[in-house]
């Protein structure tokens, strides 16, 4: 059989994944218009956090010292610095695990402790909406799955802009994330296996944390609910250090930030960054065994 002729199965998988999510989504659109019109008023919306700006200053810096002498010592600990003249250290598997672990373990322990020995200016509660974990999934996945297409839009819409700058000579060449590059490459499956795990479980719980729980609503005390959306979005973006991601995950942010305002519970906006991080990873899995190569 030609190479032109042979079935690639990964892409046949990929491209109905893709058909029907955007099958579900238009369904759950239509069903969401079709419904009687409530008002914003009516949504439990995200408990606000009037800490003022510098307990706020004080809770952001803190985590960012933490995450910068943790990773250091860390560092220093478990690798060898290279002399002079190497070559940096290159990203591996097992590298990457700790740095994740690094990043994410300190933030997640200064909002802790800032709740368990400062509980005046930082224990707010988190949720107006008490859900249970089951119905908090049963929340998330319908919102997952009518936002997901707007996201995808956003990245054909930016990865467009991107190559006709690059094309002009005004920006050069754009690299995709690192760890996405990581999970492509593949090596050791303990490392890529927790990796996967932490994407999945880790990452939602604590960013959602630290930027829907603790960044939007700070800000949401302090200017409108859009504006919020928005600012603490691009500091979610701005975390992940890519501009080839940078929109849609400003997308994401607001997506993030609005069903966490709809639902008035964490955890629904912490099941939707489940989902989209798993899909991501799983059609990273699907398309990087597929053979086809664009022309």
């Amino acid at each position: 059989m030609p190479p032109e002729a042979q079935v690639d199965a990964p892409l046949i998988v990929a491209s109905l994944l893709v058909l029907g999510i955007l099958g579900g989504s238009l369904a759950l659109w239509i069903r969401h218009i079709q419904r009687p019109r409530g008002t914003i008023e009516d949504e439990p919306g995200a408990p606000a956090w009037p800490i003022g700006w510098v307990n706020f200053g004080i809770f952001i810096c803190a985590m960012v010292i933490s995450v910068f002498v943790i990773q250091n010592v860390a560092a220093a600990l478990l690798f060898e610095p290279p002399a002079e003249g190497d070559a940096p250290l290159k990203l591996t598997p097992w590298l990457a695990v700790f740095a994740v672990l690094f990043l994410q373990l300190p933030m997640l322990a200064v909002f802790y402790a800032a709740r368990r020995f400062y509980p005046a200016f930082y224990s707010g509660r988190l949720n107006n909406t008490e859900l249970s974990v089951s119905s908090a999934f049963g929340k998330a996945l319908p919102l997952f799955l009518m936002f997901l297409p707007g996201i995808w839009i956003a990245a054909l819409f930016w990865t467009s802009i991107l190559s006709a700058l690059e094309e002009a000579g005004a920006i050069q060449t754009i690299e995709p994330q690192e760890l996405i590059t990581l999970f492509q490459d593949g090596g050791d499956p303990v490392a890529i296996g927790l990796l996967v795990i932490m994407a999945i479980i880790l990452a939602p719980i604590v960013e959602e944390i630290i930027f829907r729980g603790c960044i939007y609503r700070f800000l949401k005390s302090q200017t409108t609910l859009v504006t919020a959306q928005i600012i603490s979005g691009s500091f979610f973006a701005l975390m992940h250090a890519n501009l080839m991601s940078f929109v849609p995950l400003v997308l994401v942010g607001v997506f993030l930030a609005r069903v966490y305002e709809k639902s008035g519970n964490i955890m629904v906006a912490i099941w939707f960054h489940a989902f989209f991080n798993a899909f991501s990873l799983l059609m990273l899995f699907i398309t990087s065994m597929s053979e086809f190569i664009p022309s």
